[in-house]
């Protein structure tokens, strides 16, 4: 920020904004999504591996014992259930699959920043995925469904 402002020749007493500074530079703040987009990939990655591990265990946050006093601290589950917007049964019934998970985390952390037309494409994405385990619970039952256009109805 302040090499920004260096650039911009905008004293750190004027009264402009950190939002103002990166609007004029034409700079997007990146930071907070790369921690986003790591934190999803390795979330998809110890989720997919075999077996009970402490990795595994840890990521819920529930502990043993009795929590100390104040506020509660924010768990990795909590940061994926607000980034994904799914459920933790559904989080974790998508990390099976690698590449689709890829895929969609990759999407997930520009949640802050986005236009309405990235806004559509993102519902477009979650309704697709909630339609292919529809699919597939209809498919294991011998039943058939179609969609209409929009994912939100179904025929039987």
């Amino acid at each position: 920020m302040k090499g920004l402002r260096k650039i911009l020749r905008v004293s750190w007493t004027a009264k402009k904004t950190n939002e103002w500074v990166f609007n004029k530079a034409g700079v997007k703040r990146e930071l907070l999504d790369t921690v986003k987009a790591r934190k999803l990939a390795y979330y998809g990655h110890t989720m997919r591996k075999q077996g009970n591990c402490l990795e595994k265990e840890i990521m819920p946050g529930t502990m043993p014992g009795v929590r100390s006093r104040g506020r509660p601290r924010t768990a990795w589950i909590d940061n994926i259930k607000s980034w994904t917007g799914l459920s933790v049964e559904e989080s974790n019934r998508m990390t099976e699959g690698r590449y689709k998970w890829r895929s969609t985390s990759m999407v997930w952390p520009t949640l802050g920043s986005r236009t309405a037309k990235e806004q559509n494409r993102i519902t477009n994405v979650r309704a697709a995925y909630k339609y292919d385990v529809l699919k597939l619970k209809c498919q294991h039952k011998g039943l058939n469904l179609v969609a209409s256009a929009s994912f939100n109805n179904y025929d039987w």
